[in-house]
């Protein structure tokens, strides 16, 4: 009977150390689950769920139910946020500048080009380069998405006498939004356009009232999210490649084991195979969509003068920055 009850108890002290091990994680995503990133995070989810043995779990909110992106990492640093899809050119106004180089304008040529540099030592050093300290949060694995265009309304179309193509001198006429004014912002500068930052859950109805001309993203959101709905222009400028970032809290990442930390780094891994992947199946099949979305695409016919405009941003930055991307551009990796 004694044994019985020794046996018993046993039991019960390992069943509660069980349950006072399990960690439950919060992550917010501002899209929906057609898009990239959230398959991403599906995958990461699951994988996270199967290498802990079930004692590491996430709370996924997606579609910004926890806020926007500048919400979102503000909460992020000061630790009330566990996890976030990060843009990578945002990450610049968060401490971040060399892994927020890869958004400068027309550094990649095509999403297969980014995937190439994100798998390689240097996509890794580039994840490394968070300061924990400075930034208070860490990086730990890629999101790749493809180019960003910039689209248009019916009325800014209207206002510009209906064009076939685009051209540099339209951007003056016009006011953008961009997520953040890091370097979406100065590249929309560049070109001569008005930057305006609205929160992400906002820009379909600021689009549909016409507050703003335009705004620019990639183009699955651009379709899933409904913006080709109220934004039927696409300009073809594909000016830079804002991929996401999985950060993760500083302040959550130390409470982390090792064995924690190297779960979460291989679902990373998988998360962003999953992105990837989908997300190059998505772009093929939704630029096939557009036309019958009633999407207008406007070459753009003068790309020198805007890669010309975009050349002071370039000038401006770091001996440091300017060396990575020479590293980049002639794919030192």
């Amino acid at each position: 009977m004694l044994k019985r009850l020794l046996l018993i108890g046993l039991v019960l002290v390992l069943m509660a150390a069980s349950a006072s091990a399990a960690t439950t994680l919060m992550w917010n995503e501002v899209c929906d689950e057609t898009y990239g990133a959230t398959v991403g995070a599906y995958a990461f989810v699951e994988k996270l769920n199967e290498l802990s043995g079930g004692t590491m779990s996430i709370d996924l909110y997606i579609n910004g139910m926890l806020g926007g992106e500048d919400l979102s990492m503000k909460s992020l640093q000061d630790g009330t946020l566990d996890i976030f899809r990060g843009n990578a050119s945002s990450l610049v106004n968060y401490g971040a500048e060399e892994i927020a180089a890869t958004g400068l304008p027309y550094l990649f040529k095509n999403m297969e080009d980014f995937e190439q540099m994100a798998v390689s030592p240097l996509g890794q050093e580039l994840l490394n380069s968070v300061d924990p300290e400075k930034c208070h949060f860490v990086a730990i694995a890629w999101l790749v998405e493809g180019p960003r265009y910039y689209f248009m309304t019916n009325k800014a179309y209207e206002s510009l006498g209906k064009p076939d193509s685009f051209t540099l001198d339209m951007c003056k006429k016009l006011t953008f939004r961009v997520p953040g004014l890091g370097i979406l912002g100065d590249m929309t500068k560049a070109l001569g356009g008005h930057p305006i930052e609205i929160p992400y859950n906002e820009l379909k109805l600021s689009l549909q009232s016409e507050n703003i001309d335009a705004a620019e993203n990639g183009i699955i959101p651009y379709i899933s999210m409904g913006f080709s709905e109220v934004a039927p222009y696409l300009i073809q400028d594909a000016h830079t490649f804002g991929c996401g970032v999985l950060l993760v809290s500083a302040s959550t990442w130390e409470t982390l084991t090792d064995e924690q930390k190297g779960w979460m780094l291989e679902a990373g891994k998988v998360a962003s195979d999953a992105c990837y992947e989908y997300n190059v199946r998505q772009e093929k099949a939704f630029f096939e969509e557009l036309e019958s979305k009633g999407v207008k695409l406007l070459p753009v016919s003068d790309i020198e003068k805007w890669q010309e405009a975009c050349q002071p941003i370039y000038d401006m930055q770091t001996e440091n920055i300017r060396k990575l991307v020479e590293r980049i551009r002639s794919k030192d990796y």
